[in-house]
């Protein structure tokens, strides 16, 4: 099986959505509806939607993994991260971080966010890895089984100290 760094990572299209809803379905407890998806494609200027795919198979090579952001004035919040579960431990969620880092970087923010349930060990093993850390905590934030989640900050390199 290829290695993240053996991917190719662009932009998720709306003719994704079914690969999308799919790996959303089977990750997540309370998953985004496809309006969520639509919504973030369409009409938020602020949102990126990024796709990572293998690299035979052209413009219909499926998604096997994805990530939503925003950029907004100097910071990055990643709203959305999912790999598909036959392609998980490859790297892909960490390139998809990367590349968002990257934009952000370029737009100048200086921090990067994102939310998560303190229950996912395997993401808060990559967060923290990426230099996340718990910078607070919301109570009760998850609907579906009332846990919390962790609100998570990451330093961007080269410019938080602007």
């Amino acid at each position: 099986m290829r290695t993240g760094s053996e991917w190719r990572i662009d932009r998720l299209r709306e003719v994704d959505l079914s690969a999308v809803m799919a790996i959303e379905s089977d990750s997540f407890s309370t998953p985004w509806p496809r309006g969520a998806f639509l919504e973030e494609l369409r009409s938020n200027v602020h949102a990126r939607c990024l796709a990572a795919r293998e690299p035979e198979g052209g413009k219909k090579a499926l998604v096997r993994a994805y990530i939503c952001y925003w950029i907004l004035g100097d910071e990055l919040l990643i709203l959305n991260l999912a790999v598909d579960r036959a392609f998980r431990r490859l790297g892909l969620a960490r390139r998809l971080m990367e590349h968002s880092f990257e934009e952000a970087r370029l737009a100048e923010c200086r921090f990067a966010y994102l939310e998560v349930r303190p229950s996912n060990e395997p993401a808060l093993g990559l967060y923290g890895a990426m230099g996340f850390t718990v910078v607070s905590r919301r109570r009760r934030y998850y609907a579906d089984t009332n846990e919390d989640a962790l609100v998570m900050r990451a330093a961007l390199k080269g410019l938080e100290t602007r």
